[in-house]
């Protein structure tokens, strides 16, 4: 994506997390910030008066200051715009519109950009006006229902995935429409509107599925599988470590793998049904049996018959590893004050791929600006205001 030029007029995180992605599979990222920045700049904990929470999301962006209450600045924006590819905004419905980049201004300025807005409810419906933060969504949508201690309350996923499927639905959808006109030589069509909450819905797939199919109104269940037995978390003599059963197939080698060969013909556990009829006498059984040994040494005794099961691992454990480091899972950027520090690499960046810290406010104004055709007076004029 080197040749393609995305506007990023976003803060805090599910709309700069869509372009973090799309920087990293080498667009030319554009951050849009007023002169007081991204809230998210101000985000603890901070490091250097950096916000490490700014700093992940915004590597390989450039930044550039435009006041656009000003009208020299909305002349800017729309200049950058003509410009571009893509222009990702999650502002409050009806905000860019009064900055001079409705659907039809848009159009006017550029027909063949791809435009992409993120909201909590998207742009037209009685939701939309409201403000929303990923709890709010987590509530609304019915995920906070099913995620929890079984027979718990509801609990808040232990991340935004409010925010982060957003993100990674826009992107998905940008890409679509860019190949639809770079590929097909099509009309990129409509603005992309993606709601946190339609994406929240369809992350409830398979919970709705068996509501609205089998009348089943899912609930909290910790780490179990509402369809499938074992699948969830177990106390060994050390620590915890889980357990996940996916086929028929699986149960004999499960039943070899913990010394008990004459469960798999046991009528209480024959499949999938029963065993979930006698979960409870199931889990007793086994917490009895897990209790017995290191959770390394059934992690090795169940791999050898291939079943599938991990260590329960925290953030700390996992970036020291030695599976991070093969598996390349973070990467290292240098700011501009010569800091190093890590973050998660993206997941569709090649391994060696070199990363730029997140940019100082309004870094590249200047270089933006030059880019733009204006000249240094004009530059002048913009930073002294």
């Amino acid at each position: 994506m080197q040749d393609i030029r995305v506007i990023d007029l976003t803060s805090v995180l599910a709309g700069p997390f869509c372009t973090w992605l799309l920087a990293s599979l080498g667009a030319d990222v554009i951050k849009v910030e007023a002169p007081d920045g991204d809230v998210a700049r101000t985000t603890p904990p901070l490091d250097a008066d950096t916000s490490l929470y700014f700093a992940s999301l915004n590597r390989d962006k450039r930044s550039i200051v435009l006041d656009l209450k000003s009208t020299p600045g909305r002349d800017a924006l729309q200049r950058l715009l003509a410009t571009a590819d893509v222009f990702v905004e999650n502002m409050r419905p009806g905000v860019r519109d009064r900055l001079g980049c409705s659907d039809a201004e848009l159009e006017a300025i550029n027909p063949r950009l791809v435009r992409a807005s993120i909201s909590g409810f998207g742009q037209s419906g009685s939701l939309s006006p409201l403000p929303a933060y990923d709890i709010v969504v987590q509530a609304m949508s019915g995920m906070m229902s099913i995620n929890g201690p079984l027979g718990g309350p509801p609990t808040r996923v232990g991340f935004s995935i409010g925010d982060i499927s957003a993100a990674l639905f826009a992107t998905v959808g940008i890409l679509e429409r860019l190949y639809r006109r770079d590929a097909r030589g099509e009309d990129p069509g409509a603005s992309l509107d993606v709601s946190m909450l339609a994406c929240q819905w369809a992350c409830l797939e398979n919970a709705f599925a068996r509501y609205l199919n089998a009348g089943i109104v899912a609930g909290p269940l910790g780490s179990r599988h509402p369809s499938m037995t074992p699948f969830e978390t177990y106390r060994a003599g050390d620590g915890d470590f889980v357990v996940a059963l996916g086929s028929y197939r699986d149960w004999p080698r499960f039943c070899r793998a913990i010394g008990k060969p004459e469960w798999a013909d046991d009528a209480r556990f024959a499949d999938d049904a029963t065993r979930i009829a006698h979960r409870d006498e199931l889990d007793r059984l086994l917490g009895e049996i897990f209790a017995l040994r290191p959770a390394a040494d059934w992690i090795e005794r169940l791999r050898a018959h291939s079943i599938p099961c991990a260590l329960v691992e925290d953030v700390g454990s996992i970036a020291d590893s030695e599976l991070a480091a093969e598996y390349a899972a973070f990467s290292e950027v240098i700011d501009s004050g010569g800091r190093r520090r890590r973050f998660v690499r993206s997941p569709l960046a090649a391994s060696d791929t070199a990363e730029q810290a997140a940019p100082a406010l309004g870094q590249h104004t200047r270089e933006i600006l030059r880019e733009l055709g204006y000249a240094d007076s004009e530059i002048e004029n913009f930073e002294t205001g």
